[in-house]
């Protein structure tokens, strides 16, 4: 066993996945111009990096206050680089105080002429920046931030202990210590809790990864509980996966003692198999 805890929070802490804000890491907005006047700014191919307090942080920069109305309510482009539009925009004296340096998925734009309010909106990679840094992946600020959380999991990963099945080695303690929080209850069509006969049958409530190949993330956000036939359902490959004799046995025998009680819950399942 690597470590000892508790409970589930001090265990995904030790992890690397503390508790959760939006998707796992600091959301950052600041003046991009007090920043760069203070050294923090690091323009970079891939994005703009931040430091605070030793640590980097990658973003974007879009103007605080942009003309909105006036160009039939369209967004500005969000800037990864020190590109073509950036460089003009400097040489002409209309760069400075303008920016925000941000890491979110979302903005909040002010009409510099109206004073209209566009809040948490996405918006589109300035065209410069993206054929700058040869981006293909994304294209606005919710892919941009997808990216770094994807990225930001790798690195919590790289020097966890994993099985064979790419999972914390920890994991079993992991799934019942998330089932016990959930109380045993299926999250899909909430099967599970005093509804269970006997402890024994806890074995037909799972932990399942939301993203199926993300098996070293442990973020909440990527685990749910479900019940065994709502799990055998989830998708082609879970259904091939449960479709072994073995599985289709237990399977049988969850229908067999509580399949009143699924159809009384409504479960979309029932009748598949």
């Amino acid at each position: 066993m690597l470590y000892t805890f508790d409970n589930l929070a001090q265990r995904l802490t030790q992890l690397g996945f503390p508790e959760a804000t939006e998707s796992g890491f600091r959301v950052i907005r600041r003046d991009l111009t007090q920043e760069e006047r203070a050294g923090n700014i690091d323009f970079r191919d891939d994005g703009i990096y931040l430091t605070i307090d030793g640590k980097e942080y990658k973003g974007y920069m879009y103007i605080k206050q942009p003309f909105i109305v006036n160009y039939g309510n369209k967004f500005p482009k969000f800037h990864i680089t020190n590109c073509e539009t950036i460089q003009e925009q400097r040489a002409k004296g209309k760069f400075e105080n303008r920016y925000y340096w941000h890491n979110s998925n979302l903005v909040d734009l002010t009409d510099a002429q109206t004073g209209a309010k566009f809040d948490q909106v996405s918006i589109e990679l300035c065209s410069r920046c993206q054929q700058q840094s040869d981006i293909e992946n994304y294209n606005d600020t919710e892919g941009f931030f997808s990216l770094l959380d994807q990225q930001e999991i790798e690195d919590t990963t790289r020097d966890i202990e994993l099985d064979m099945f790419n999972r914390p080695l920890d994991w079993d303690k992991i799934s019942k210590e998330y089932r016990q929080e959930q109380n045993y209850t299926c999250e899909n069509c909430g099967f599970g809790g005093d509804m269970l006969e006997s402890r024994k049958d806890r074995e037909f409530i799972h932990t399942d990864h939301i993203v199926a190949w993300e098996l070293a993330n442990m973020r909440r956000n990527n685990l749910q509980c479900l019940c065994i036939l709502c799990h055998s359902q989830k998708d082609d490959v879970h259904k091939a996966n449960f479709s072994k004799p073995g599985m289709r046995k237990r399977i049988k025998r969850f229908l067999d003692k509580y399949r009143t009680k699924l159809i009384e819950l409504g479960n979309e399942y029932i009748d598949d198999i």
